[in-house]
């Protein structure tokens, strides 16, 4: 399996050759290139199932079986086909049995095949429930059939009336649609920088050869001095982004997207309140601290493990740091404030400047330390001055997730080797660097505030 040109975004699962020739042709025409899958066996399917599926096409009988097994049968096919961990998908169920007609289906079956195929498939793998949408769509008995010229232009206008209305998810997959083609685009400038010219085609070996030599010299130019067998992808993958942003930000010129201006622009009304907004902080705020590319990567949230070896480093507790984020007098008199060193989690924060970090300029990591608060003790803690609380945010990365807020104090700010990593630290979460930045500009506002005597 080659998984950089894996994955197809559509896909046909069909065993009747007399059926699914029409339904590929009918995409075709529609420029949909897919995948077909006859699925009448366990032969002849993916080693893995398939990450970019976004539209399936399933017959619902693809052996000979009926009711719970012909159900059972498809359901197993779909699940090699198409990844648990995907974006959303359209599952357009294209059957001659998608809904039940009286003497179609032996009288012990209590469903409708579609929502047989459908409850088994989601009984079988419960992460479907989130990401598939199903829409039925009939396929007429042979005897009803046109020829096949006229039946794929049937098919062809029946899909397109299906999917015509789906304008978020056209906004997805022209987003998606995107992204691939400013990669695209940015193989097609790097690779014509490197082209010899003339008439013939180029020579496979001399051409990636040459390529490789340019992937290198972009590479170690970005790196600078911190270009190594670690760094080295790191500093690349900056460059290509890079590349890619002039056509990122033309995006709106393009004819897909651009047409969704309108409803994007309408005025909201209650529509969000089902969305939960430290959920969508946790996506916009937040990313996973693994795995780590490099020491002290900045925006990382640490953890505090071992509380005898923080007192020796820095010469104060984590309950210190607690005691100092607690708002309110007499800390230590507080009810409140037991339950607030039970429920909040000291930790650190690495707030480096990340361009000295990715050109390798970092001679120190710069920690801030603070307490990660749960949202409903985040009065409790302290928000002006010296301190600062973020949004409130799920994180996602505790067991169960959490509502949370971080709390930093301007006045425990602690600088390390960034080469040797301490034992009392452990990576947690990782802000993103607007995020970071953000914290940092503050930080640097309180660093910088003027108090002196004069006469």
């Amino acid at each position: 399996m080659i998984p950089q040109l894996a994955s197809p975004s559509v896909c046909v699962i069909d065993e009747d050759k007399e059926e699914y020739p029409q339904i590929l042709n009918a995409l075709l025409q529609l420029g949909l290139g897919c995948v077909h899958i006859s699925g009448d066996s366990a032969e002849n399917l993916p080693p893995e199932p398939f990450k970019g599926i976004r539209l399936v096409f399933t017959d619902l009988h693809l052996t000979s079986s009926v009711g719970k097994n012909a159900a059972s049968h498809t359901a197993n096919v779909f699940s090699k086909v198409v990844s648990k961990d995907i974006a959303p998908v359209i599952v357009v169920i294209w059957s001659k049995y998608a809904q039940k007609d009286e003497g179609s289906l032996p009288p012990d079956d209590e469903h409708a095949d579609a929502e047989l195929f459908k409850q088994t498939l989601l009984d079988a793998v419960p992460e479907y429930k989130n990401c598939l949408v199903f829409i039925e769509m009939q396929k007429p008995m042979p005897r009803d059939r046109s020829d096949n010229k006229v039946w794929v232009n049937e098919l062809r206008e029946k899909i397109e009336t299906t999917l015509r209305d789906l304008e978020a998810f056209d906004v997805l997959w022209a987003w998606e649609s995107l992204m691939r083609d400013i990669g695209i685009e940015v193989s097609k400038n790097l690779a014509g920088l490197v082209s010899l010219g003339g008439s013939a085609p180029p020579n496979l070996a001399n051409l990636n050869t040459r390529l490789k030599s340019l992937l290198k010299h972009l590479a170690q130019r970005q790196a600078g001095p911190d270009c190594s067998d670690a760094t080295a992808l790191r500093h690349l993958l900056t460059v290509l982004s890079q590349l890619g942003q002039e056509h990122l930000e033309t995006s709106h010129l393009n004819k897909t997207l651009g047409r969704h201006g309108n409803w994007l622009a309408e005025k909201l009304n209650d529509e969000l309140v089902a969305i939960s907004p430290s959920r969508l902080n946790s996506l916009i705020l937040t990313t996973s601290a693994f795995p780590s590319f490099a020491p002290f990567p900045p925006g990382t949230i640490y953890r505090i493990t071992d509380q005898e070896l923080l007192m020796n480093a820095v010469g104060y507790s984590a309950l210190d740091i607690q005691r100092d984020c607690f708002e309110g007098k007499n800390p230590e008199g507080s009810p409140h404030f037991k339950r607030f060193c039970e429920q909040t989690v000291p930790v650190f924060l690495e707030v480096s400047p990340a361009c000295d970090f990715h050109q390798g300029n970092r001679r120190l990591a710069m920690l801030l330390a603070g307490v990660v608060c749960p949202a409903e003790l985040k009065d409790k803690a302290k928000s002006k001055d010296a301190f600062k609380r973020t949004p409130v945010f799920e994180n996602k990365y505790s067991l169960p997730a959490k509502d949370v807020v971080l709390v930093l104090c301007s006045n425990y700010r602690l600088t390390v080797n960034h080469d040797n990593h301490p034992d009392w630290l452990s990576p947690w979460i990782r802000l993103r660097d607007i995020f970071v930045t953000e914290i940092r500009n503050w930080h640097a506002s309180q660093a910088s505030r003027v108090g002196y005597l004069s006469f």
